[in-house]
């Protein structure tokens, strides 16, 4: 029985090794960039959750699973805000002797930092007096950033089997919500 277990201990570890690489990145950075752009707008510094990272890791592996598709959980994984942010892959051709070429592709490095100033970068398409997005335009993700009621953080990115790669942030409690009223009045808040 122990070596049944000790077995399939070593498969999982092995599979997950094998088929969910991770990306690495520097946790700390991804914090406090998100930080220091939350400052600008007097919402408070977020604390990072190694629970949020597990939540994002179980997404990040499911978007992976699916062909790392850009879908949001909903839900699945918590009642938390997201952000997601996908990256393609470096690709190269050589070219032989003979003229043949061969293409071979591998995983950026991309920063944390880079990450979420992309998300922030939809702060040109948000609309504080209307608190909406330009027409055509998202800036959803700008907004759960700067979210003043957020308190915490988990991040986790893995790399796809085209070597194209997933990252996915969940944030407690989540930003871009609405109040219902019981007399179905619905209130959007704004962001700060």
């Amino acid at each position: 029985m122990k070596k049944l277990l000790i077995t399939f201990l070593l498969f999982l570890f092995f599979t997950d090794t094998l088929f969910c690489k991770s990306v690495t990145f520097d946790r700390q950075e991804m914090l406090e960039t998100h930080n220091k752009l939350r400052k600008k707008y007097n919402s408070p510094p977020l604390k990072y959750s190694k629970s949020l990272e597990n939540a994002a890791k179980v997404w990040a592996k499911k978007l992976q699973k699916d062909g790392c598709g850009m879908v949001h959980s909903k839900g699945e994984v918590g009642n938390y805000g997201e952000n997601l942010f996908w990256a393609s892959p470096l690709t190269t051709i050589q070219t032989d002797s003979r003229g043949n070429q061969k293409r071979s592709s591998i995983t950026q490095k991309i920063k944390a930092k880079e990450v979420t100033e992309a998300w922030y970068s939809e702060v040109e398409f948000y609309d504080y007096e209307t608190d909406s997005c330009k027409e055509g335009e998202m800036c959803g993700h700008y907004t759960q950033l700067i979210w003043n009621t957020t308190k915490e953080i988990g991040c986790a990115a893995l790399s796809c089997s085209d070597n194209s790669q997933v990252w996915v942030c969940e944030y407690n409690p989540g930003g871009n919500v609405s109040i219902l009223y019981p007399d179905g009045k619905i209130e959007k808040l704004k962001p700060y």
